[in-house]
Parts: C-alpha cells; sequence; structure tokens
C-alpha cells in the first residue's frame, strides 16, 4: 500500500525496534527519495552504526526529525546500549547536527543511570542542544531496573540532585522531564525488589561476559556499604 501510494504521503515514522536494522527501510527510502523527496520524516533511532546504507539515505533528505534514544555517556552507554559504540554515537550525531534536520532526544532515567543522566545532557548541552530537545522519563518496566528498588537513601541523592537540577536553571522539556521524575520517584507507592536486580544484571554480565561491577563501580560500592549495613 505504501509503496504504492508513496507520492502522496506527507509524512512518514520509521520506528522499531531499530530503523537502521530493518532493511526494508532501504527499500522504501530509496523509492520515496526518487518519487517524493520533500515528505517529512521522523525516525526513532540509537544512531548505531549498521552498515545497511539507511543512515546515509536518511541524511540526504531535507525534513527529517531524529528522535535519539540516549540516557548516559561512554563506557556505561556501550553497557546499557549493548553493542553500540559512544564513539559511533558521537560520529552519528554530528553528522547529523550539520544537516539543517531537527533532533530531540528520548532518555529513561533508571537505576543505572541515576547521576550519569545528568552527564549525558550536560554532553549534549555543550554540543549546542537546548533544553527543549530533551524528552526524559522513569524507566517503568522491566521492575528491577526500575529506581525505586534502590535503598531510601540513594533515592533521595537522586531526587535531591533532580531538585538542584531544577533549581540551577533546567528549561522548557527538559525541566518538566525533571519535575516529571522527580514527582514518580517521591510518590510513587513501591516494594523494593533490589536482589531481583542484583540477580538479573549478574544473569546480563554473565551473557555478555562483562562486569558491571567495574563499569558502575561507584553503585555497586554503595549497595554493598548497604549490604552490610
Amino acid at each position: 500500500f505504501f509503496f504504492k501510494n508513496i507520492k502522496q504521503l506527507q509524512n512518514v515514522s520509521l520506528a522499531g525496534g531499530e530503523p537502521m536494522l530493518m532493511r526494508d527501510n532501504k527499500e522504501f527510502l530509496e523509492l520515496l527519495k526518487e518519487k517524493n523527496p520533500e515528505c517529512h520524516i521522523r525516525v526513532n533511532t540509537n544512531l548505531s552504526t549498521t552498515q545497511t546504507g539507511i543512515f546515509e539515505l536518511l541524511c540526504s533528505f531535507k525534513h527529517v526529525h531524529w528522535t535519539v534514544s540516549v540516557e548516559t555517556i561512554e563506557e556505561e552507554y556501550e553497557y546499557i546500549r549493548h553493542h553500540g559504540s559512544w564513539t559511533d554515537f558521537i560520529n552519528n550525531l554530528d553528522t547529523i547536527n550539520k544537516l539543517d534536520h531537527k533532533i530531540s532526544f528520548n532518555m529513561l532515567h533508571f537505576i543505572l543511570n541515576r547521576n550519569s543522566i545528568h552527564d549525558c545532557v550536560d554532553f549534549l548541552r555543550s554540543k549546542g542542544f537546548n533544553d527543549n530537545t530533551f524528552i526524559a522519563g522513569p524507566l517503568f518496566r522491566p521492575y528491577w531496573w526500575n529506581m525505586l528498588n534502590l535503598p531510601t537513601h540513594m533515592i533521595t541523592q537522586a531526587t535531591d540532585r533532580l531538585k538542584q537540577r531544577i533549581n540551577e536553571g533546567a528549561t522548557g522539556y527538559l525541566k518538566n522531564s525533571y519535575e516529571n521524575c522527580l514527582n514518580y520517584f517521591t510518590t510513587t507507592p513501591w516494594n523494593k525488589e533490589l536482589a531481583r536486580f542484583r540477580k538479573e544484571i549478574t544473569i546480563m554480565d554473565q551473557r555478555r561476559n562483562v562486569d558491571s561491577t567495574k563499569i558502575f563501580k561507584k553503585l555497586f560500592e554503595e549497595l554493598d556499604a548497604y549490604t552490610l549495613e
């Protein structure tokens, strides 16, 4: 249907999974480029490098809104976005940032990035992105990744940091995001499943052959100190 009516399309949304990995998207975008190059495209992506040619095709269109999934930086990014490369992410972001395209960031706030989500925001701000490009919210599921599984004093640390960021002058969608996260973390009843978190991340480490305790060293030091208490 879409191929047959491709000249009539006005807006296209490429969602996922990961659109860069869906080879059918390449065929579709090639035809769209030929028949309807003024079409507006929205793509939800983690900006991974896939060697499929889809990224390059999207860059060739005039009207593209990139909604980029990212919530931390460097080795934490590569753990959370398994198989992703922080260097590739930066290179791809720099590429689209040179185009006259719209860019937004979708972020989830949860146990593993309780502090580093702010480092990610600051990094992206340093590249010229304003506060209205950020949409952040708490991660609800799987429930063992939820921030509310942490000891109460660690949740308080995280909420105090959110209050600090608001007081430091966050604006627009970023301020709204901080306020929404703060409201969720301070008002939601929760039965803590910290042991389940430890179990699930150990299983993940074994499957990936990595050691999360080294990547998220401060987090696990605080959790171990809490356990000893």
